[in-house]
């Protein structure tokens, strides 16, 4: 919709140069549906928030005569009072009357808001207008040819120059219209309807320039051009030549271009203030054109009426807004570009090129930029004043400091891959720690990077435990061990009997205990006699506890079991007797007898024992020597997690340590010990349950952390437990957690670490976001990656910039691997994608734990558990984990290095040398010569030549 706002009025216009205002004056030789013959200034408030199409009257005065022209000028006088200026009214009378819009705004009296009368000229004055550079001067002219200069700096004194009037040729009849200069102040500039228009230097008082064409038109307006001070517009209301013609006063001999596009004469032109390529005109042929002074096509047009336009204006407040006065009795408010679907045919002007506005030019503006950028531009103003440049300017732009100085620390030390260092962070970290949990999950991490050797007795020491101290000699032997722990518990009894004995000397007892608690009839047990005996007894020497041989043969309470078993043991028959000593419950019997026989049987006693056994320590026992861990992980209290750990720690060969802890973790997370979980999830290696359940604590804010520390703590911890572990790449799962680290990184300047991280991915099925994430990396980073190494680069990258083969923030054992040439998945085969459940982050398929990676942390190996005898374990200990360092592509640099070739080339080799000979003066070959291999080539064939 083109007309955006109206007022049903016939009148002249004049719009506030500076407040959003616009005065109305009733216009001579229009009347209205009533034919009144009054008149009257009124004043509208443009308000184009409100839904109402029409313009507010928000004051008005009657006014003596009718307008020919109407002006609006700046406040001249610097005073309060006149703070929105001065309107000036050309009455048909030939008198020009001042009001102030203030005043008729506010409602106050007529007689108050009309401030002056001027009365100087004879006929309509129909040339009228303000100075923009100096305000307080006024120029009018009329049908008396007189041009005069208002000084309005006191409005209710006004004062005028000496009038001017041409002569000769610069002689004018009725001024029909008239413009100051809007460069130079003391230039103005009148035409007339006799064809003349003449250029006038008020400081000369004089006309300098007239002019007319050919065939002396009649001149209706004139404009000067905004930005060119010699060129001015002259149109014509004459229906025979009614084009627009343009001059430069620097030659007058003929226009410099002409604008034919109205069939009529042109009655009233504006040239746009905010872009100089813009002028409006209209015409009686009741059309009203905005036209482009550069290329001389119309624009747009606006919709016509029934009855043509006579006074056109640009508003100075909004570019593009335009308002028109019609014969039709109404004053149009336009949008100029919704005006431009009633574009003028192709066939009338041919094809309108497309050129924005220069409104649309913005004088500063500012942009952020990949990267952490941020870019500025501001106009600068050229020396000369007439053109103007513009400066940009590059900020780098840190919003987050904190991320990008943790960044920058953690980055330079997993850098080097020193575990040294890395047990430093993670110490660091453990202290500097606020919640238990982060604390005992460091205190882990920092235990999987201790020397090799002391990584299971610092596994186990953290978990409270600590390994018997061992001992150079080999005098202390199971005996002595049991004799000490005897004598302890004979002193603790010898202290309790003393003290029952005086408090209840004749202490009442059924006899029952008595009977229970009898010793087995195995060797000669001391009778205590007296009390004083007992005594004496217990302070003996520990040697003189050791159990004597029996000087007889021992009577039984039970000769038939002793016959039967004996019987058995005379034929061999070992398992009859073990069997007969297990039906009496003599277990230690059974064992001895079994140890006797043969294996098999000694392992079936030894199960039957350990199934009859309800002591929770031969339960371990029962796992260790059935090598079955997992039972004792399923059966075992969760509460004891720690010793079932430690047990692993202990006793779990490496194949099956992975899946042990897995299980555990497993068991407790359903349980709701999420810390004991993912504890257990570290031991295992496995890096997508761990960063689930610490994922889940990733939201906006958390104990006062912000998001972006949040994230550093996690990505801090994963990677660490990615080099504990010896993973080389992220597993699916968590592309989308480091895609979004990579983007905050990135946002903060740091590109190559946010590369080097991405490029853990991989390259294959990436979705479109990460590849255009990758791509604008690269890009941003390519000129200043000769200049500036890479943060984790340790391998010369080939091929695109910026899609390099994956380098990867892990450290990685030293030895070249060979890549298949068909690429293949990026990921490990123990991990699958998943989609978000966790901002972002979602917990993998199930996990299926395989054999460990080489470089991952498992405790030493286990002791083997002899299924013969009980005998100890050899010590071993904890394989080397070592960090992996990329290695670069061999350079072939000297003779040694070099492989005889085969085939063709090996027909060549005799010849080599003589060939090398004869290449190397001409310079098409340079070897190192530093090697003595080439010596014992190239010298003996020089002697030959």
């Amino acid at each position: 919709m083109a007309c955006i706002k109206g007022v049903n009025r016939s009148a002249s216009v004049a719009l506030s140069p500076d407040a959003p205002y616009m005065a109305a004056g009733t216009m001579a030789g229009a009347v209205d549906l009533s034919f009144s013959s009054s008149a009257n200034l009124e004043i509208f408030k443009f308000d184009f928030q409100s839904d109402d199409l029409e313009l507010p009257v928000i004051g008005e005065c009657p006014s003596s005569e009718r307008f020919n022209r109407l002006a609006w000028g700046k406040n001249g006088s610097g005073s309060d009072e006149f703070s929105l200026g001065l309107i000036a009214g050309g009455l048909v009378d030939g008198s020009i009357d001042l009001w102030n819009p203030l005043k008729l705004i506010r409602s106050e009296a007529n007689d108050q808001a009309l401030v002056g009368h001027l009365s100087r000229h004879k006929g309509p004055v129909r040339g009228l207008e303000f100075n923009a550079i100096a305000p307080n001067l006024l120029a009018s002219g009329a049908d008396d040819g007189e041009i005069c200069i208002w000084d309005l700096a006191a409005p209710a004194q006004p004062s005028h120059f000496p009038p001017l009037k041409g002569s000769g040729s610069a002689s004018q009849g009725e001024i029909s219209y008239l413009s100051w200069n809007s460069k130079v102040q003391h230039i103005l500039a009148s035409t007339s309807y006799n064809g003349t228009t003449v250029v006038w230097d008020l400081k000369k008082q004089k006309p300098v320039i007239s002019f007319a064409d050919s065939i002396r038109r009649r001149c209706s307006v004139l404009q000067w051009h905004p930005d060119v001070a010699t060129q001015l517009v002259v149109a014509s209301d004459e229906d025979g030549s009614p084009t627009l013609r343009l001059w430069d006063m620097r030659n007058i001999m003929s226009p410099v271009k002409e604008f034919a596009g109205h069939t009529k004469g042109v009655i009233a032109m504006a040239w746009c203030p905010s872009d100089s390529s813009y002028l409006l005109t209209c015409a009686k042929d009741n059309r009203t054109i905005c036209w482009d002074t550069v290329t001389g096509e119309a624009v747009c047009e606006l919709p016509a009426g029934t009855n043509w336009n006579f006074d056109v204006h640009w508003y100075p407040k909004i570019p593009g807004i335009i308002s028109a006065s019609s014969f039709d009795g109404k004053i149009g408010i336009y949008n100029i570009e919704g005006c431009s679907r009633y574009g003028v045919g192709d066939s009338d002007f041919g094809t309108v090129s497309l050129r924005a506005p220069k409104w649309y030019k913005r004088p500063v503006g500012a942009s952020f930029g990949f990267g952490g950028k941020l870019v500025s531009f501001r106009t600068r103003s050229s020396g000369s004043g007439t053109s103007a440049s513009s400066e940009v300017f590059l900020h780098n732009l840190v919003a987050e400091e904190t991320l990008v100085s943790r960044s920058s620390e953690f980055e330079s030390v997993i850098q080097s891959g020193e575990r040294s260092s890395l047990r430093v962070l993670c110490e660091k970290k453990e202290q500097e720690s606020e919640s238990q949990d982060d604390r005992e999950t460091w205190g882990f991490l920092k235990v999987m990077f201790e020397d090799d050797g002391t990584a299971r007795t610092k596994l186990l020491m953290h978990l409270g435990f600590s390994l018997p101290e061992e001992k150079d000699t080999v005098q202390d032997n199971i005996s002595q061990i049991v004799n000490d722990i005897t004598l302890e518990d004979k002193v603790t009894e010898k202290v309790g009997y003393e003290g029952e004995k005086e408090a209840a000397p004749f202490a009442v007892d059924n006899g029952e205990d008595f009977f229970n608690n009898l010793p087995s009839p195995k060797a000669d047990t001391p009778v205590s006699t007296s009390e004083n005996n007992f005594a004496v007894e217990s302070t003996v020497s520990s040697t003189d506890l050791t159990p004597q041989e029996p000087e007889g043969v021992e009577e039984s309470s039970d000769p038939s079991f002793d016959d039967a078993v004996q019987r058995a043991l005379v034929v061999g028959d070992y398992k009859g007797a073990v069997a007969q000593c297990i039906a009496a419950n003599k277990m230690a019997d059974a064992l001895v007898i079994a140890h006797v026989g043969d294996p098999s049987l000694w392992a079936s006693t030894c199960d039957q024992y350990l199934k009859m056994s309800c002591s929770p320590y031969l339960k371990v026992v029962s796992a260790m020597v059935n090598n079955d861990l997992m039972s004792l992980v399923n059966t075992r209290p969760l509460k004891f997690w720690k010793e079932t750990l430690a047990l692993l720690c202990t006793f779990a060969q490496r194949e099956e340590w992975t899946v042990l802890c897995d299980t555990l973790a497993s068991k407790l997370m359903a349980s709701g010990n999420t810390l004991a979980a993912t504890l257990c999830y570290i031991c295992a290696g496995n890096i997508d349950k761990t960063v689930e359940i610490w994922s889940r604590c990733l939201t906006t804010e958390l104990d006062g952390k912000s998001y972006v520390d949040l994230l550093q703590d996690l990505m801090e911890k994963t990677i660490a437990l990615a080099l504990a572990t010896g993973q080389k790449r992220f597993s699916a799962s968590l592309c989308k957690l480091v895609e979004k680290y990579a983007e905050i990184l990135a946002s903060q300047g740091l590109l190559t670490t946010a590369m080097e991280y991405l490029k853990l991915l991989g390259s294959d099925d990436l979705s479109l976001e990460l590849v255009i994430l990758k791509d604008r990396i690269a890009l941003s980073t390519e000129p200043v990656k000769e200049g500036k190494s890479a943060v984790f680069e340790n391998s010369h990258p080939t091929g695109v910039p910026g899609f390099e083969p994956s380098q990867h923030i892990y450290p990685d054992p030293a030895v070249p691997q060979i890549q298949p040439s068909v690429p293949g998945s990026a990921y490990d085969e123990n991990y699958q994608r998943s989609f978000s459940q966790y901002g972002g982050y979602a917990p993998p398929p199930s996990y299926l734990p395989q054999a460990p990676p080489a470089n991952m942390f498992v405790p030493t190996q286990a002791p083997h558990i002899s299924q013969t005898n009980f005998a100890p374990p050899p010590e071993t200990t904890q394989p080397t984990v070592r960090p992996f360092v990329p290695s670069n592509p061999p350079v072939l640099r000297n003779a040694d290095q070099y492989q005889q070739p085969t085939s063709l080339g090996s027909q060549l080799y005799p010849v080599l040398p003589l060939i090398l000979l004869i290449l190397l003066p001409l310079g098409l070959v340079h070897l190192h010569l530093s090697h003595p291999k080439w010596e014992q080539l190239l010298v003996p064939e020089c002697h030959k030549l």
